[in-house]
């Protein structure tokens, strides 16, 4: 359901099917991700790796099998702040260098949703 959405917000397909699946279920181990997600438990193991990584996932260690589980969607919030930020702070010398490059009149055509 929210998988277009995570994908646009930097998740792969299989990142994404994993996360709404913890969002939804809670805490699962990876058999359990890999039935609900049909996704190869390999690529689970992967792309949990990468969640983690990304901060988006923690892991529960157990002697038995680990468990898994997402962090608050809100962590989204917080890439997206971080990203505006380092943005601004390089937007007035991406200005610069686009200012100093002449420009010859001609038509551009935008496509995508802006266009």
């Amino acid at each position: 359901m929210f998988q277009p959405l995570f994908q646009q917000l930097g998740l792969s397909k299989n990142e994404s099917r994993i996360y709404e699946i913890l969002l939804t279920d809670g805490k699962l181990g990876v058999s359990d991700i890999a039935k609900a997600s049909k996704v190869h438990r390999r690529n689970v193991y992967d792309s949990l790796d990468r969640l983690i990584e990304k901060g988006v996932v923690f892991e529960i260690r157990s002697p038995y099998e680990n468990e898994y589980q997402a962090v608050n969607p809100d962590k989204f919030l917080e890439f997206l702040e971080e990203k505006r930020v380092i943005l601004e702070r390089a937007m007035p010398h991406l200005q610069q260098l686009y200012q100093s490059t002449p420009h010859k009149n001609e038509v551009y055509v935008y496509r995508g949703p802006e266009g």
